[in-house]
Parts: structure tokens; C-alpha cells; sequence
């Protein structure tokens, strides 16, 4: 990959790809699966943001799971769930505007102060202790089918040491690469992040189809959006940008 390549899809200068996406994917990851295979974070529902409120609907795979377990104000698997104040279930997930540690939180999301509740929610991933409850933002797609997805790397606190002081090293801008990890146990459809062959973390599972699509498209850069020490917690320790190509009309999820 040239690096003019990467860098003007880096640039990607489309008002499009620059947005905020109106759309979260709402992923669960379910200990009690029998097949460890999905005890992964697995897309349930879409939460969407209106013009007048808010929207909650289940995904046709989560519908058709016997196993599936409603969430917390959503019991009918087949409604459609409209309110014009954030759902209880994801408005606990914002953190307060009257949090002492709030601009450090933002911070480390490359976010500014006045940022909206739903930039917020979609960017930390409204992830709680104990909880087993992550929104994603959609990643963005364009007519021509250019595409931009950013996300936290999961699975940075399995990766060790190596994988901590690597991300320490990391600036904003930075070149990352995506490596299929198809002798992954867990799930061999597994896309790793990597620094000059330093293993930094994976790809949210429910993003994996995607990125594979991108990596299979042709030229793609993944670059560092920001990089925080240990003290901001695993899960916030690296956010990246994914920037390619989709085949025209492709539509993830």
C-alpha cells in the first residue's frame, strides 16, 4: 500500500464520512451460551437517533434466536420502540455532565466539551462494570462507496504487556494494520490490530464482517485516533479510524 494511497483515504475530505452516525448497533455479549463460539458481543438491535426522538428495534438474527434474552424495556422481540427522551437502558450510559472526570473521559474519546449525549454514547461504547451491554456506532458509507468506521480495539487487556507499552508509544495518526486470526478459537473470523507486528488488539466481533469486506475491497488505511496510558482502563486504551472502500450498494448490517 503506497502511502499516498493511505493518506488520501485518510484525508477522506467528504462531508459524508465526516457526520456523526444516527445509527448505534446495540451488541450483547451472553455468558450463559452453551458454544463458546458466542459468547462474543453478538448485534441484537439498532437504536437510532430521529428528528424527534428515538428509536429501538431488534435485528432479524436476533428475532430469529431462540436463545436471545429481551432487553431491559424492550420484552417484544418484534416491536418497534419509539420515545422522544433517550431509553432509560442507554441514557444511564451517558456520563454526567457533573462528573469531576468528565473532561478526562472525553479526552480520551478525542471528544470536545460540548459534545452531544449521543456523540458520547456512540464513541465510549456505554460500557459499565459488570454490564454486558456495547452500542457501535454504524460505520459510515458513501454512494461511491467509500467508508469510515471508528471504534475502541477490543481485547487490548488479553493482549499483555507488549500490547500496553505499544499503545504508550502510539500518537494520533499513526499507521496500524488488520490481520486475520482465522486459528482464533473463539471466533476464527477474528481480525487483530497490529503496530509493526505487535498484536495491540481485535475488532469488535460485531464489526468483523465489515472490516473483512474492507480489508477484501481493496486499499484501506487504519490509523490512531487516540491512544491513552493504562490508567484510562482497557477499554478506552485505543480508538482508531478505518478508512476504504465497500462494493457500491453494500450496506453493513
Amino acid at each position: 500500500m503506497s502511502s499516498q494511497v493511505v493518506e488520501s483515504l485518510a484525508a477522506a475530505p467528504s462531508t459524508e464520512l465526516t457526520r456523526v452516525p444516527r445509527r448505534l448497533l446495540v451488541t450483547v455479549r451472553d455468558e450463559s451460551r452453551t458454544d463458546p463460539r458466542h459468547r462474543v458481543y453478538q448485534h441484537v438491535g439498532m437504536l437510532s437517533c430521529l428528528e424527534d426522538g428515538f428509536e429501538f428495534t431488534y435485528c432479524d438474527a436476533a428475532q430469529r434466536d431462540p436463545e436471545v434474552r429481551p432487553l431491559l424495556g424492550f420484552p417484544d422481540l418484534t416491536q418497534r420502540y419509539v420515545s422522544t427522551d433517550m431509553f432509560p437502558i442507554f441514557a444511564q450510559r451517558i456520563m454526567s455532565a457533573r462528573r469531576p472526570d468528565r473532561s478526562d473521559y472525553l479526552n480520551a474519546l478525542d471528544l470536545v466539551e460540548d459534545s452531544e449525549p449521543w456523540e458520547v454514547l456512540g464513541r465510549s461504547g456505554g460500557r459499565r462494570a459488570g454490564d454486558a451491554i456495547e452500542v457501535l456506532p454504524e460505520p459510515t458509507v458513501v454512494a461511491d462507496g467509500r467508508t469510515r468506521s471508528i471504534f475502541l480495539v477490543h481485547g487490548v487487556r488479553h493482549r499483555g504487556a507488549g500490547a500496553s507499552l505499544a499503545i504508550e508509544e502510539l500518537e494520533t495518526g499513526d499507521w496500524l494494520s488488520l490481520r486475520l486470526d482465522e486459528t482464533n478459537p473463539i471466533n476464527p473470523h477474528a481480525v487483530l490490530v497490529q503496530r509493526d507486528g505487535t498484536e495491540l488488539g481485535y475488532v469488535p466481533d460485531p464489526l468483523v464482517e465489515y472490516v473483512r469486506t474492507v480489508m477484501r475491497t481493496g486499499e484501506h488505511a487504519l490509523t490512531v485516533v487516540r491512544a491513552n496510558g493504562p490508567e484510562i482502563g482497557a477499554h478506552l486504551r485505543l480508538l482508531v479510524r478505518l478508512d476504504g472502500y465497500v462494493p457500491v450498494g453494500y450496506q453493513p448490517f
